[in-house]
């Protein structure tokens, strides 16, 4: 995080934009903490906004495989197998959703912290393969540890821990 504050100035407006929304999106996660730590077992949000939210967000991060893939000036030197593995990969966090959002079970906002951290391994195998910008492994690298802090505590919180 530190290495993405010291060189903001440096980059695009549009990388610019991407790092404040980044950072913006962390809202959501932290207002569900807060109604959890505050207001659990009658949360003032009607639905568990951490986990909600989070499931929308695992399901974005596998998006970024897809429109890597279709993206195919950049991908046409790779094999037809790593780009069907590829494509495969950019569906599971959103079938991994689903499943998390079919269980009543507080654990599953555990499995939802164990999605972010497959989707932030994937992202450091893939990286010098699908060439991401450094500042966005950063940026990934930030936000997917405060996000997985987050889910964790309300974990929890929700568990009586």
């Amino acid at each position: 995080m530190k290495n993405i504050l010291e060189n903001y100035n440096k980059f695009k407006n549009y990388e610019k934009l991407i790092i404040l929304f980044g950072f913006f999106g962390l809202t959501p996660f932290i207002l569900g903490l807060i109604d959890t730590w505050f207001n659990y077992p009658n949360l003032l949000f009607t639905i568990n906004l951490t986990k909600n939210y989070g499931v929308i967000i695992l399901t974005f991060l596998g998006s970024v495989y897809w429109g890597m893939i279709l993206e195919s000036e950049k991908t046409t030197n790779y094999s037809s197998r790593f780009k069907i593995f590829t494509l495969i990969w950019s569906i599971t966090p959103a079938l991994f959703g689903i499943i998390i959002l079919s269980l009543e079970q507080n654990f599953s906002i555990l499995i939802l912290s164990i999605g972010f951290m497959i989707s932030q391994l994937i992202d450091e195998i893939y990286k010098d393969i699908l060439f991401f910008p450094k500042w966005y492994i950063y940026l990934r690298r930030a936000l997917s540890s405060i996000v997985i802090v987050v889910l964790i505590f309300s974990y929890l919180i929700i568990a009586n821990i």
